[in-house]
Parts: C-alpha cells; sequence; structure tokens
C-alpha cells in the first residue's frame, strides 16, 4: 500500500510538471515545433531521471550506510544542480516569467501526501517518530498552509515579503526533515538508535522518490517562487 502511494503521488507530481510545461510552452513559444520539443524534453528528462532511480534503487545502491552517503551524493546533489542551471543559465527566462506564482505555491499542497507517507513508514518500523509531523517534522505546516497563501497570493493580499518569507519557512522545514532522515541513515546512534534507515528498507524502491522527486521538487519549486517576488514583475 506504502510503496503504491509513493509511485502514485510520482505520476501524480510528474503529470502537474508537464502540465505546467505545457502551459509556459504555450505562453512563449509561438511554434507548435518549438512547443512540441520542449514538452519532448521535459517528458525524457524526467522519465530517464525516476528511471535512473528506480534500476540504482532495485540494485540495491541506496542500502549501504557507508560514506560518503550515496543517497546524497547520487540522488540529491544532481538534482540541485538542475535547480542551480534552471535559475542561473538564462536559458529558462522567459518560461520563469509567464508560470503564475500562485501556481508555485498551490503546488506545495503535495507535502500533505508526502508526510502521510512517512507517517505511514513510521507506523510499519521503517522511519523513527522523529521523522512524522508527531516528531520534529513540521512540513506539513506548508503543505497545509498552501492553498491558503495561494488563494492570497492570486488575490494579491499578500505583500511579495509576506511570500518570500512562507517560502524561506518551507525551505527550512525541509532543510530540517533531510537533517533528521540523514542522520537516521548514516549516523542512527546520534538517536540511540542501533541500526540505520536504510537497512529497513528506507533505501529501496519507490522510497528513495522521498530525497529524489519529492524534496528536490518542493525545493525547486520554492526557488521558482523565490525567483519571482525577487523580480519587479510577476
Amino acid at each position: 500500500m506504502l510503496k503504491a502511494g509513493f509511485i502514485l503521488l510520482s505520476i501524480i507530481l510528474a503529470c502537474t510538471v508537464f502540465a505546467g510545461v505545457s502551459y509556459a510552452a504555450n505562453k512563449v513559444y509561438p511554434e507548435k515545433n518549438e512547443r512540441n520539443v520542449l514538452q519532448i524534453k521535459a517528458i525524457l528528462l524526467m522519465v530517464l531521471w525516476l528511471s535512473y532511480v528506480s534500476v540504482m534503487s532495485l540494485n540495491g545502491v541506496f542500502l549501504d550506510p557507508s560514506l560518503p552517503p550515496r543517497i546524497p551524493l547520487l540522488l540529491v546533489l544532481p538534482f540541485l544542480i538542475f535547480i542551480g542551471y534552471f535559475f542561473m543559465s538564462g536559458r529558462f527566462k522567459a518560461i520563469i516569467e509567464v508560470i503564475p506564482l500562485h501556481w508555485l505555491i498551490y503546488v506545495q499542497t503535495f507535502r500533505i501526501a508526502v508526510e502521510l507517507l512517512l507517517f505511514g513508514l513510521f507506523m510499519v518500523h521503517m522511519l523513527p517518530w522523529a521523522a512524522t509531523y508527531e516528531g520534529y517534522n513540521f512540513d506539513i505546516g506548508i503543505g497545509i498552509t498552501a492553498p491558503f497563501i495561494g488563494f492570497l497570493t492570486l488575490k494579491g493580499k499578500l505583500s511579495r515579503s509576506a511570500i518570500r518569507i512562507w517560502n524561506f519557512l518551507g525551505i527550512f522545514t525541509l532543510v530540517v526533515v533531510v537533517v533528521i532522515l540523514n542522520t537516521f541513515a548514516y549516523r542512527p546512534w546520534l538517536f540511540d538508535q542501533a541500526g540505520t534507515i536504510l537497512g529497513k528498507g528506507f533505501g529501496t524502491f519507490p522510497f528513495t522518490f522521498l530525497a529524489s522527486f519529492f524534496m528536490p521538487l518542493a525545493i525547486f519549486m520554492h526557488i521558482f517562487a523565490l525567483v519571482k517576488t525577487g523580480r519587479t514583475k510577476s
């Protein structure tokens, strides 16, 4: 059931991203061929990335708790490099301009589902209590407030400063979760735990989508929103 939840959420998020790309393509490119090229590139990129993560996970690459940590290096870092390239290269400036700011906030609602899945992993003893919303993981608050912040943004009821603060808070809650999970994965004795969560199956398919897709996508949307609110027009 939990595996199905991770896979289903991954599919929903991939479709959401593609819908956003298609919207931007229609706004930016007048020629159909140009729109198609962007859409095809987006599909291929997501398929290749998720396939890479799946193959590596199914082969047990991420079950090794030794250093250097494989999940941060092989899953998180490549996605963060892509995020840096997307916003710093200048090639996607037009796409950044046309995506509505409130969309980027609404999408963060998916973090409610992520937190419920994490709690499910806790219930089957794969994750510790500290990694859930009953422990030290407050990320569900961002998911719960996202629809309201998005609506107020759409209606122009929030200042840019308020929107930026919310996005910075969202990044901060993610960092807290990342620190907790990485500690339990690679240094569990710091929490008086004898075994690593990787050995309990957290480093297997499809649970690695958390580190390779869910978390980086949330960061991507936050940075996207911060970039837009940092400009004179959004």
